[in-house]
């Protein structure tokens, strides 16, 4: 992959991780930056617990198709090589935004974008299933994120043991430690068992 293709697979995601799905829904829908808001985040689970569930949906939505289609564009730019990078540069966008005061979103709807579209489908759905299920036993986003990211890394150091690769050992491990430092006020909240749950009534808010 020449340098011109990395440099373009780098800045073009980069770029769609800019767009904050979360902070367009606010300002249409209620006319509110949703960062001044919650916790402060631009992502899903803010605007759960901010906006209601309708925009909550669209903003996991929005982020999650921003992975998507930037591993797609790496992929056809720079194969299997360039999709990693686009992966890692979109969700560097998304956390640290250019356009947004580098303030953006934890990066797990638009990782969870990038399993999809980057990874073999029985690796996305061991990732994603073991996350739904740690949510369904705990209501806490923050650890089903963590355990989304880490199960993802883990796989990715075993396919990286298995092919003799190293790539997919670095891009697993980057994206984790990316999620992980996004949610390092969370981690510090799950240790002291303050962590805030997700509850049915903000569901029923639309």
């Amino acid at each position: 992959m020449s340098f011109f293709t990395m440099a373009a697979c780098f800045v073009v995601s980069y770029l769609l991780g800019n767009i904050q799905t979360g902070i367009l829904v606010g300002k249409l829908a209620n006319n509110i930056d949703l960062r001044l808001h919650g916790s402060g985040s631009s992502g899903a689970t803010n605007a759960l617990r901010t906006l209601g569930r309708q925009s909550a949906l669209l903003t996991f939505a929005g982020d999650c198709l921003k992975g998507v289609v930037a591993v797609c564009f790496g992929l056809w730019a720079g194969g299997k090589n360039g999709g990693m990078l686009a992966a890692v540069s979109v969700i560097i966008g998304h956390i640290w935004p250019v356009f947004f005061a580098f303030k953006g979103g934890k990066g797990v709807a638009t990782s969870v974008g990038v399993i999809l579209s980057l990874t073999p489908l029985p690796y996305a759905l061991v990732a994603i299933g073991a996350g739904i299920i740690v949510f369904f036993l705990t209501k806490t986003v923050s650890l089903t994120s963590l355990t989304i990211v880490i199960l993802y890394a883990v796989m990715m150091i075993v396919d990286s043991i298995s092919t003799g690769s190293f790539l997919p050992f670095l891009f697993g491990v980057t994206m984790a430690l990316l999620v992980l430092h996004a949610h390092r006020e969370n981690i510090g909240r799950l240790r002291s068992g303050t962590e805030g749950r997700i509850t049915r009534d903000m569901f029923e808010r639309k």
